[in-house]
């Protein structure tokens, strides 16, 4: 059934694959598909008007805030909290107008990404000793980052495969690492609000 899909992105992505660590070639595709989903946020989201309504939900926050020592105030702000209520309807529609057109590709690009880097994946059929660790991360950044809990979640979900190795991450947990490091650097470099 994803033969076809797993050939096609194969003819694109395997060289990157074969030629670079996995840290590399995974960094570079989430950098790839962040970029794909900010450039469509961009054009498919008027910033304008969002950073227009974030500005007024932002002052009708100051004003609850300062209504609650005021009940004369409090009352005229619920005459108001319609109004309210449509721009965040109207701010949550343009937030998802872009991930429509971006939610299959990246849940395509997960499966790919496991196709590759997962237990009897690609990668691991290449090279048979590969312990399914992408990059080994310094104890206290590892502590940061709550991994314990992740692989302990992970462990959960997931049987056999991989053995869980400390301090480590694995195909997607550097992927969203880089996915969200992307992500933030390129809204403020593309100015998307």
């Amino acid at each position: 059934m994803f033969e076809f899909f797993y050939n096609f992105l194969d003819g694109i992505f395997l060289p990157l694959i074969k030629s670079f660590h996995p840290a590399i070639a995974i960094l570079i595709i989430a950098l790839i598909v962040s970029l794909i989903t900010n450039v469509a946020t961009k054009l498919l989201v008027n910033q304008e008007r969002v950073a227009e309504i974030k500005e007024e939900l932002k002052n009708y926050q100051k004003k609850l805030k300062l209504a609650q020592k005021n009940p004369d105030l409090m009352q005229e702000l619920q005459k108001e909290q319609e109004k309210y209520l449509k721009l965040n309807t109207e701010l949550m529609k343009m937030s998802f107008k872009p991930m429509i057109y971006t939610w299959i590709p990246i849940i395509l690009i997960f499966i790919y990404l496991k196709h590759v880097y997962g237990f009897n994946g690609l990668y691991h059929q290449l090279y048979p000793n590969w312990n399914g660790v992408v990059v080994y991360l310094p104890t206290i950044i590892a502590k940061i980052m709550l991994l314990d809990f992740w692989h302990w979640l992970g462990s959960i979900f997931y049987k056999g495969g991989f053995p869980i190795v400390k301090n480590a991450l694995g195909w997607l947990g550097w992927y969203i690492l880089n996915s969200i490091a992307f992500s933030t650097v390129l809204r403020k470099i593309l100015g998307i609000k």
